[in-house]
């Protein structure tokens, strides 16, 4: 399934303030970087490959969280005076977990720390 601006507002509860193509280039931009991120089959992972289900996962999380950033500098524009406050509190919660999700997601396709090679001395395999 394909990362789409219909999908990233549904994930956000459809807010005010959020262009079309502000959304799908974000989803581009991020499209590209866990593209780059991702550990492939290249490399002698094989069936640990990140599947393009865990990519669409992580531009999802990366999207939301480029759109609250953006929902935050906006608030004043599209919200009144009585429900800015509110709104900017709740973007505010919204972005610390979705800062949480993106290293969470960024970590399980970047394989930073887990590998299939072994380093150091064995009895076998001296320096």
């Amino acid at each position: 399934m394909a990362v789409t601006s219909n999908t990233i507002r549904a994930i956000l509860n459809r807010p005010r303030g959020l262009n079309e193509d502000t959304i799908s280039e974000l989803i581009t931009i991020r499209t590209n970087q866990v593209n780059k991120m991702a550990r492939g089959s290249l490399y002698g992972v094989g069936d640990y490959a990140v599947t393009d289900d865990l990519k669409d996962d992580a531009v999802k999380v990366l999207v939301c969280l480029d759109c609250l950033n953006i929902l935050v500098d906006t608030v004043p524009t599209y919200y009144s005076e009585s429900e800015r406050s509110v709104y900017d509190r709740r973007y505010q919660q919204q972005i610390l977990t979705y800062q949480q999700r993106a290293d969470e997601a960024l970590k399980l396709i970047a394989g930073n720390g887990a590998s299939a090679f072994t380093i150091g001395n064995t009895t076998s395999r001296l320096p």
